[in-house]
């Protein structure tokens, strides 16, 4: 038996060796579809890790205060892709002054918006950064950690990222250093830690981002002030309740009996986060089904050729007594070597540019050995799978029909 299957492994790889422009073709189409699902693995992989991180810190202290009558799946995306400018802004300068008094300075509003910013000569230039105004309190409420300087005030001095900091001056040392953002110059007073998790549960990645004070972040959005959300922390569950209440009084006062603004208090800050990505893993889970289909006929299409091209050689193979169990051995052999190296190429490919996306993305992209097994294994059964038709057709041939070509 060992000897029966060696000797078809052999034939069937000289084949593939004598068709080689047809063999690199058939591995390009499964190496392809699992170089995706190997990418797609691991985004989401490292998506569900980062929300999941955010998830268990985020204990029943801590609650927002967004604009909108509900909390939407796609919210937190809104914030932290730049398209928080478009979404109905109902939290006023006044709603947070007077939610910050009532809760004894423990909540801080987040006016957040991307824009342009560079360097005062203009040599170097960032498109698309998260701008967001706030208060000095947010430090403490967020949890930002400061590597130099101090945080910001009502003055026109910003906090930047860690991250922004070397991305804009070529240093992470950018204290007194000079930004503009839209004709406007402002000065770096402080720069932030890198976060531990980020983008953090507010929408905003802080290490890519800069953060000033409320009412200066106005100059840049019409002269007013468009806040999503407010934090409101607290020391226990009691005391937080005693300050939601406390500041859904004077949002009542300050709306006029509208509720056009929800609560999200512990783990349902991030369950929308959760929906999204369970929305994108529906989604990929389609396309990667779709690029392994693809690579699957054109395995299907190529072996088809290739019976046709050696019918002359099945017939003397069964003239010589091969059995049709023999012939369909063949050429399942020779299918799944093309679906197994296409499945160990498209993961090599993958895993490679996963590591190249984690180097720019705000989180880092996650493959487990178990992603290894499944694309691999994924690959080596597609192949098997659409070369069973082409397999049946080489053996079913007529041996004197065959022996004509």
């Amino acid at each position: 038996m060992k000897m029966l299957l060696n000797n078809h492994f052999e034939n069937a790889t000289e084949s593939l060796k004598s068709n080689k422009v047809r063999t690199y073709l058939s591995i390009f189409g499964i190496m392809v579809g699992i170089a995706s699902i190997t990418i797609i693995l691991s985004l989401l992989t490292g998506t569900s890790r980062l929300f999941g991180d955010q998830s268990a810190k985020i204990s029943d202290t801590t609650a927002l205060i967004r604009s909108g009558s509900e909390a939407r799946p796609d919210s937190l995306l809104s914030l932290s892709s730049g398209h928080a400018a478009q979404m109905v802004n109902t939290l006023t300068e006044q709603d947070a002054r007077e939610i910050a008094k009532a809760t004894n300075n423990s909540a801080a509003p987040l006016a957040t918006f991307r824009t342009n910013v560079s360097t005062p000569d203009g040599k170097t230039k960032l498109e698309h950064i998260t701008v967001t105004g706030s208060s000095g309190e947010l430090a403490k409420l967020a949890g930002l950690k400061l590597r130099e300087g101090q945080f910001i005030d009502e003055a026109n001095g910003v906090v930047i990222g860690k991250q922004l900091s070397i991305d804009l001056f070529g240093t992470e040392k950018s204290l007194g250093s000079v930004l503009k953002l839209r004709g406007e110059t402002l000065t770096v007073v402080g720069v932030l830690d890198e976060p531990e998790t980020a983008p953090s549960y507010l929408g905003v990645d802080f290490n890519r981002s800069i953060i000033l004070p409320l009412a200066v972040s106005k100059k840049f959005t019409q002269n007013t002030a468009q806040i999503q959300q407010i934090l409101i922390t607290a020391d226990n569950g009691a005391a937080l309740q005693t300050k939601i209440d406390a500041a859904k009084k004077v949002l009542a006062q300050q709306h006029q009996g509208d509720t056009d603004y929800h609560t999200l208090v512990g783990q349902a800050i991030t369950a929308p986060n959760s929906h999204l990505v369970n929305a994108l893993s529906t989604a990929m889970a389609v396309i990667a089904g779709i690029s392994l289909l693809v690579g699957g006929i054109g395995i299907t299409n190529i072996m088809l050729v290739s019976v046709a091209e050696r019918q002359r050689e099945v017939g003397i193979r069964k003239a010589v007594g091969a059995t049709n169990r023999t012939i369909v051995a063949q050429f399942l052999i020779e299918s799944a070597i093309i679906g197994l190296f296409g499945g160990i190429l498209g993961y090599v490919i993958g895993l490679g540019a996963s590591f190249l996306l984690g180097m720019y993305l705000p989180f880092t992209p996650v493959l487990e050995w178990q992603a290894a097994a499944l694309t691999i294994g994924g690959a080596l059964i597609i192949g098997m799978l659409f070369g069973i038709y082409p397999a049946s057709r080489a053996a079913g041939k007529d041996p004197i029909e065959s022996l004509r070509h």
